[in-house]
């Protein structure tokens, strides 16, 4: 640690905004270094991977002025103080890959000024504090891979700043609470791989300013709630790898700002609502791994989609022959009724 005393000096401490002591071995040293500089208020710690450390001081008031904190890596650590609520000041927490990490303490609560929490990789832990949820400044919340992780309280719908949840990967979670639906400023949620999800909350349409949602690999989720199609802000959608998802909602149409949906091996799935049509033309589809899906041909010619036409042209689909067949078709009808599509199609089957 005689390099890191040498460095520390009143006039560089005075413009240092980061200080990371990341793989240094004596952590209690560092600390003691700590207490006592004015320097860090309004900083950055970030202390990670110290592998042989097994907790934080008892004691944190010297640290009251950090903004944020970075506490990643460390292993050994089953446990965070009780005193976590001196400080007062912290924004930033950031606890990831604390794997022997098994709860968190009730004072984590009163950290009022605390916009992000980090808690990814956290694979020890089962259950969160309710007072967690009395965070009422977090914006980021972050949970991936948090794998034995089976439930969250419907006191999740008091994280009214909330912006960003990601739950992705945590396997052992078998449904959302209601009160997510109740998340108003909400405008990213990644449940991707939430293998043991199997339904998703009906007024899920209630957060209005959502811009992108993963869904990918939710193997036993069966369907997706009609609601869905009430997020007219949705740019983003993946429900790619849902084996499980049989039909997608009528009214995907409603999507108007709709520039990715990502379909990708939903292997049960065997048609897509006529609605797709009339999906933004900007729209981007991927529907790789769906070889057996029936497109609705009405649909895609009659009122158009650049992106399943690519899609067909491109991937010598199937439906190829038939795409080229309604085009031909359609310079001498510019009109057809229903009934000629619905004609043509049975010619095409019996092909």
């Amino acid at each position: 640690m005689t390099c890191v005393k040498m460095i520390i000096f009143t006039h560089v401490m005075e413009r240092l905004r980061k200080m990371q002591l990341g793989y240094a071995k004596d952590v209690d040293e560092i600390f003691d270094l700590l207490r006592g500089s004015p320097w860090l208020c309004n900083q950055t710690l970030d202390l990670s991977c110290f592998t042989s450390s097994t907790k934080l001081p008892d004691s944190l008031h010297f640290l009251a002025g950090l903004k944020a904190l970075l506490v990643i890596g460390w292993r050994e650590m089953r446990e965070l103080p009780a005193s976590l609520d001196q400080l007062a000041s912290l924004e930033k927490l950031c606890l990831g890959c604390c794997s022997a990490l098994t709860s968190l303490p009730e004072s984590l609560g009163q950290l009022n000024a605390l916009t992000e929490l980090h808690l990814g990789h956290c694979t020890g832990l089962t259950s969160l504090p309710e007072t967690l949820y009395q965070l009422s400044s977090l914006k980021v919340f972050d949970l991936h891979h948090c794998g034995r992780l089976t439930m969250l309280s419907e006191s999740l719908g008091r994280l009214t700043a909330l912006l960003d949840l990601d739950l992705g990967v945590c396997v052992s979670l078998t449904r959302l609470p209601e009160s997510v639906c109740r998340l108003a400023a909400l405008t990213k949620l990644d449940i991707g791989e939430c293998r043991s999800l199997t339904m998703l909350p009906e007024s899920i349409g209630q957060l209005t300013r959502l811009r992108e949602i993963k869904l990918f690999g939710c193997r036993l989720l069966p369907r997706l709630p009609a609601s869905l199609c009430q997020l007219t802000k949705l740019t983003k959608m993946n429900i790619g790898w849902c084996g499980a998802l049989t039909s997608l909602p009528e009214s995907l149409d409603q999507l108007i700002a709709l520039s990715e949906l990502d379909i990708n091996a939903c292997r049960a799935l065997k048609s897509l609502p006529l609605s797709v049509a009339y999906l933004p033309s900007q729209a981007r589809l991927f529907f790789g791994g769906n070889d057996h899906l029936t497109f609705p041909p009405i649909a895609v010619m009659r009122y158009g989609l650049p992106a399943v036409r690519r899609f067909l042209l491109n991937h010598n689909h199937p439906l190829k022959i038939l795409l080229l067949v309604l085009a031909a078709r359609r310079h001498r009808m510019r009109h057809p009724p229903s009934e000629v599509w619905q004609l043509m199609y049975d010619e095409f089957l019996r092909l």
